[in-house]
């Protein structure tokens, strides 16, 4: 059993920015391609039930306007995913600690309870959301 991701990031229809993006975790037992079609499919619609998520203050877009705090194109967001999502994963985990996987063994001896925890690499897929000037979001 572990966890998984689905993580949507707003962009700015205009501008092309992300400012937050909404995070949703999922504790399976699947092959990566199982994986990879429950969260693909629960994409198109679970965005609307969670978690939204500041982009850090450490990432900054500055302009002849001026600089703004937790901004970043969404190319970028791309390449630093790992980096800005790390928090909200740990926060995560450590909202599930009362949480164990459960389950048996091979043997059907039961298992000792396990924290859940997402894997040094863990599975994402990843959903771009376009908002508009009115506040609409479409994938």
């Amino acid at each position: 059993m572990e966890l998984v991701a689905n993580i949507w990031p707003i962009v700015d229809r205009e501008t092309g920015m992300v400012q937050r993006f909404l995070f949703r975790a999922y504790a399976l037992e699947a092959t990566d391609q199982e994986i990879s079609t429950v969260l693909t499919s629960l994409s198109r619609s679970d965005y609307r039930t969670a978690q939204p998520v500041k982009i850090p203050d450490n990432y900054k877009l500055t302009s002849e306007h001026g600089t703004i705090s937790g901004a970043i194109p969404i190319g970028e967001f791309h390449q630093e995913m790992n980096n800005i999502v790390e928090g909200v994963l740990r926060a995560t985990e450590r909202s599930l600690t009362e949480i164990h996987n459960y389950g048996i063994d091979k043997d059907a001896n039961p298992r000792p309870p396990e924290p859940l925890k997402f894997p040094d690499n863990p599975y994402f897929v990843t959903t771009s959301l376009l908002e508009s000037p009115s506040g609409e979001l479409r994938p």
